[in-house]
């Protein structure tokens, strides 16, 4: 059994996984919202919008744009809406959007990690 831990190197081990935790949450949340632009970029040149416009508004090259335009499939006419709202939702609130993944956990496996580290930090069985 590890050795308990004193009270300040609980606190300092706590913020270790706290910080690791909001890092991980925040990779996951940005991973969304490149996608989204992906998908907004791909459904933007479907609807017309031409790539130079596309490259200038998002800081990368057109080179790059008809990569994502290409391998994004733009099937955005059977719901834009919803599309659309899921885009505006991730805008309008960043929060609610991280909150989705800063969470303990939702399966068994990320429960379980998150128990034992917490008996890792805090002890008990």
């Amino acid at each position: 059994m590890p050795k308990k831990l004193t009270q300040d190197q609980e606190a300092l081990a706590s913020y270790v996984w706290m910080l690791a935790r909001h890092r991980n949450a925040l990779a996951r949340q940005l991973a969304d919202v490149e996608q989204f632009e992906r998908d907004a970029v791909a459904a933007a040149a479907q609807f017309g919008v031409k790539q130079a416009l596309l490259a200038t508004l998002t800081g990368r090259s057109a080179g790059r744009i008809s990569q994502i335009t290409s391998a994004t499939p733009a099937d955005f006419e059977a719901a834009p809406q919803k599309t659309r709202e899921q885009w505006r939702q991730a805008l309008d609130n960043p929060a609610a959007h991280l909150e989705r993944y800063s969470g303990i956990g939702k399966t068994v496996e990320e429960l379980d990690d998150w128990n034992a580290k917490h008996r890792l930090i805090h002890g008990g069985d």
